[in-house]
């Protein structure tokens, strides 16, 4: 007792207690330093992977696109205006395509006025007038050269265009249609979870969404739960970056249409296990022009 009682031993234990204090705070402090850059570097894999696999879909599918705009059975039946032949030639196509690649995707003729005139998955559609809405036709049409973009149309896909040409005369144009649940298969392997949002604002275009869910003023594309984006204010969101609820964290990037519209976010989400909070978002303006992750 005479030793707990002395002076210099209660000060002993102070400094005792107040330095193992410190200690533990400081331990604190640079354990969820560690844990949140962790999360960071999970969450700049997932948005690497995330654009590299979109680069490789839109690679594939303006692949598929040149390849049947060359095809000489789709342009003659497409010459003679024989869209039954036509319809079965590319089903055909398709079927023995799809066998090469795990993937799904949809073709649609165009004619030379950029009116539809065939659509793989139905044939009964013709003659729609798309040159409003379409820029991807208009550009390939007065360019003669292939073009691929997440384009807004009655949905919202990848799409890639190549022109029919003959005798360096532009008749028409072939499109290849890739949704994005291949994407989506892809990143739930690696263990990602992959949300597209588009902003409700062009529903009056992509008509065929309008059912869809909804969170803030976006509409979700691809078929996943949306209630894993809840908590999000995605209100404030910038061009790119990093964002956190309780349950999950997301790395994500815009995405904008050939007149360099902004059309809305692709998010890719991780299990945010040990709850932390991380709110990071970027400008395009603000960074090196090689490190933007613009998305067209």
């Amino acid at each position: 007792m005479r030793y707990l009682n002395s002076k210099p031993n209660k000060y002993l234990l102070i400094i005792l207690f107040i330095t193992s204090f410190f200690v533990v705070l400081i331990f604190y402090f640079l354990n969820n330093l560690n844990n949140s850059n962790n999360l960071l570097n999970k969450l700049e894999n997932s948005l690497t992977t995330t654009k590299n696999l979109f680069e490789e879909q839109k690679r594939y599918a303006l692949s598929l696109a040149i390849l049947l705009s060359e095809d000489k059975e789709i342009i003659n039946s497409f010459k003679k205006q024989d869209r039954q032949e036509s319809f079965e030639i590319v089903n055909r196509k398709i079927k023995s395509l799809k066998q090469l690649q795990d993937s799904n995707f949809e073709i649609q003729i165009h004619n030379k006025n950029l009116t539809t005139y065939l659509r793989s998955w139905d044939i009964n559609i013709k003659d729609v007038p798309l040159a409003s809405f379409r820029q991807g036709l208009v550009k390939v049409k007065e360019s003669k050269q292939p073009l691929v973009s997440i384009e807004l149309g009655k949905r919202l896909n990848i799409k890639a265009i190549s022109a029919i040409i003959e005798d360096n005369k532009y008749l028409g144009s072939i499109e290849a249609i890739i949704d994005f649940e291949y994407l989506s298969k892809e990143l739930k392997k690696k263990g990602y979870k992959l949300f597209v949002l588009l902003n409700k604002k062009y529903l009056n275009i992509a008509n065929e969404l309008k059912n869809n869910d909804k969170i803030s003023n976006y509409i979700l594309v691809n078929n996943t739960n949306i209630d894993y984006l809840k908590g999000l204010n995605l209100d404030s969101l910038e061009d790119y970056g990093y964002v956190s609820n309780k349950n999950f964290s997301f790395a994500y990037f815009s995405y904008y249409d050939l007149q360099n519209n902004h059309l809305g976010y692709i998010f890719t989400g991780i299990k945010n296990n040990k709850h932390i909070n991380i709110n990071n978002s970027f400008d395009y303006e603000t960074v090196n022009i090689d490190s933007k992750v613009k998305i067209k």
